[in-house]
């Protein structure tokens, strides 16, 4: 059983800042004999570096590879962090 808010005949609006309102493009490439998913976002989120980090790392256990993904810049994870306080 869905929540009410999720029921079309919901009395309830969902909230503006509940709505992820971002726009995702994936593509699917070939290169040196691996097929590589890149996905394209129109706006960042303050989970968007961390994300890509443990997908990089859950990646590089499960095919038994060294971890290649590199760590964003200090001022863009700050950037993000104080963008995005919502109390």
């Amino acid at each position: 059983m869905l929540s009410r808010l999720y029921q079309s005949d919901s009395p309830f609006d969902l909230p503006v800042g509940c709505a992820s309102s971002r726009t995702e493009t994936s593509y699917r490439f070939l290169k040196n004999g691996k097929i590589y998913t890149m996905v394209i976002r129109d706006k960042v989120s303050v989970e968007d570096p961390y994300l890509v980090m443990v997908k990089a790392a859950a990646y590089a256990i499960r095919m038994n590879e060294p971890y290649g993904a590199r760590t964003p810049r200090r001022d863009y994870r700050d950037y993000l962090i104080k963008s995005s306080v919502v109390i």
